[in-house]
């Protein structure tokens, strides 16, 4: 199958069998600096809106007694607008293509994220106060639970879908088959701006018992999650085509190496603009730059031995790498606290 990855921003011709012209079933073509950068602005609100998403779940699953780990929740559902996204994004995109970046790539990509997975399957390995079997089966459940609520989720959103309206679809003149939205892409760039600049307002005004652990993961969002599109062109090179999506896989197990060493520094003593920093580089640059939502998907169009091939070694390689930055502090220098933002570790 050749069937391109999701976030690359091509665009699936719709089957309309009562129109004739292939013209009329494509949606409109893109190119030009203007919509290029409209594609990229539009990570800027979205970014900041699914690590909103991922953290307020986060914050609401986390008591005591729940039945399943807090982050869960977030992956369920990032995979579920994800699901949703992509079953209509030919329609979307006949609107305004930039949208279908916003809501799957933005949105749905930002609540997920694989690199926090990767950590907290370490911990479920590590932290268990049993033996080293009790701690594999831990392990071992952890990520085969989320990997199944993950991909539970895109298939409900797909469900969600079939009980949708159609959306509209504007008719072009037959002589312009460009996206004729200059003044949408502007308004995408003011988006972009506004939306990064009140953030920043946000940071510096907002009461010091949330901003840091919140407002400061925001702010580093946006470049994790326009990273990892950028590296999702990659996917669709012929030779990975159908076989192995590159440029998604490269996202994720660079944002796990970074939030395992992150999170070894935030087990150190540190000052608290340092363990602001941490935080946020953990839940906003990682969380972004790395995604579930697209590697469920991008694992179910595949041939089912590259699928095999391209899950199993994502999530091996990212446990090796969490091992190679968390796991070696951890049993070299040791743990000396906790980092959650606003406040140092005790030495």
């Amino acid at each position: 199958m050749t069937t391109p990855a999701p976030e690359t921003g091509a665009l699936t011709p719709s089957e309309d069998c009562n129109v004739s012209r292939l013209s009329d079933v494509t949606p409109p073509a893109e190119y030009g600096g203007l919509r290029t950068g409209a594609h990229y602005a539009s990570l800027v609100l979205s970014s900041m809106l699914g690590t909103l998403i991922r953290l307020g779940l986060n914050a609401i699953g986390d008591y005591d007694g729940s039945v399943i780990f807090p982050l869960a929740w977030a992956q369920g559902v990032g995979c579920g607008i994800m699901g949703l996204g992509a079953a209509r994004r030919a329609e979307i995109a006949w609107i305004y293509p930039p949208i279908t970046t916003f809501v799957t790539t933005g949105i749905a990509g930002s609540t997920t994220t694989f690199s926090s997975w990767m950590i907290e399957g370490f911990e479920a390995f590590a932290d268990t106060p049993t033996g080293p079997f009790q701690k594999t089966v831990n392990g071992v459940a952890y990520s085969l639970a989320t990997f199944a609520i993950s991909y539970a989720g895109v298939v409900l959103g797909e469900h969600v879908s079939a009980f949708l309206p159609a959306l509209p679809r504007p008719r072009l003149p037959r002589h312009r088959r460009l996206s004729p939205a200059p003044l949408a892409d502007a308004f995408m760039f003011f988006l972009a701006v506004a939306s990064y600049a009140g953030a920043l307002a946000m940071y510096f005004a907002a009461p010091r018992s949330w901003r840091e652990r919140t407002v400061f993961a925001l702010l580093l969002s946006p470049p994790g999650a326009m990273i990892r599109y950028a590296l999702s062109k990659l996917n669709v090179r012929a030779r990975f085509v159908g076989r192995f999506p590159i440029g998604t896989f490269i996202a994720n197990i660079a944002a796990t190496l970074v939030i395992g060493g992150a999170y070894a520094a935030g087990h150190r003593p540190a000052i608290v603009v340092a363990c602001d920093a941490v935080n946020a580089l953990q839940f906003g640059f990682c969380g972004c730059l790395s995604t579930v939502s697209t590697f469920v998907v991008e694992a179910r169009i595949l041939r089912r031995r590259w699928a095999w091939v391209y899950v199993l070694s994502s999530v091996v390689v990212g446990h090796l790498m969490v091992l190679a930055t968390a796991g070696a502090v951890r049993w070299s220098l040791g743990y000396t606290g906790v980092c959650t933002g606003s406040d140092s570790v005790a030495g």
